[in-house]
């Protein structure tokens, strides 16, 4: 079941379609002290449960905080994140934010965005999304926000022009010899660094949602550019760089994949 809800600020009106509240226990940023304490508790006693997530009433939490500052509360707090609802705000703010947000329900209406984007039929499971974000809303996104998208998608295509270059860069010297298909691929590869609006949400929307990038391959191709600016070495990703994680949410040994057999000389899989 789902209902419309409006709320008021002081500077607009939001008006989103959210799931059920009844169903759990759904919290309205910024966290009390009380409301931390049932968060931990429900994490277990040492507040290390990897599989709690923290569900966030959104309408009610934008009456405190703008769609941005919710991404920096919940970068800062570092807790795994759904929401009662989504809008375009929030969209936006999670796109564009420098701050990493671990929030698989974004990134998967992100990825219908780009889906419906490209008239990619839609499986079932992913349209019941649409009773936090329906078709209506994504064709508004999309409509509003063609060039932001469009940049989105560019840097989906880039992960594997970076993937490429990072295998070659982290090979042993004598092992690098070796690999001259690769190494040929990579000196063609062109590295800008150019501002752009994506935030680090982008290049992780690869490891969260694989099939937005089979997706946009599909319809794009292949690219052989990728922007320095969003794909480097800084530790963005819970003190990670983007390659490691990339390497162990499976992105890079999937890409290896694309390639005939015969392309890299040695095994590039992820090590156990």
């Amino acid at each position: 079941m789902t209902d419309i809800i409006e709320n008021n600020t002081d500077e607009e009106e939001i008006t989103l379609k959210v799931t059920d509240l009844t169903e759990k226990t759904c919290y309205t940023l910024p966290l009390s002290p009380q409301d931390l304490v049932a968060i931990y508790k429900d994490k277990g006693e040492d507040g290390k449960d990897e599989d709690y997530i923290l569900w966030v009433d959104y309408a009610n939490s934008r009456l405190k905080l703008s769609a941005q500052h919710i991404m920096i509360y919940l970068a800062n707090t570092n807790f795994k994140t759904t929401f009662s609802g989504c809008d375009e705000d929030l969209l936006l703010a999670y796109i564009k934010s420098d701050f990493l947000v671990d929030c698989p329900m974004l990134a998967r209406v992100l990825t219908n965005i780009i889906k419906v984007k490209f008239r990619h039929e839609l499986a079932p499971l992913e349209k019941e999304l649409f009773n936090v974000f329906d078709e209506e809303a994504i064709y508004k996104f999309i409509e509003n926000n063609g060039d932001l998208l469009d940049e989105v998608v560019e840097n989906v295509r880039s992960v594997i022009p970076y993937t490429l270059t990072k295998i070659l860069e982290n090979l042993p010297e004598e092992q690098r010899t070796k690999e001259v298909q690769l190494e040929e691929t990579v000196a063609d590869i062109k590295a800008t660094d150019d501002l752009i609006q994506s935030g680090p949400n982008v290049p992780m929307l690869v490891g969260q949602c694989w099939d937005v990038f089979l997706v946009v391959v599909t319809y794009t191709g292949l690219s052989m550019e990728y922007n320095k600016h969003l794909y480097n070495d800084k530790p963005k990703y819970f003190g990670k760089d983007l390659f490691f994680v990339l390497n162990h949410s499976n992105v890079v040994s999937n890409i290896v994949q694309f390639f005939p057999p015969d392309f890299f000389e040695t095994d590039h899989s992820p090590e156990e």
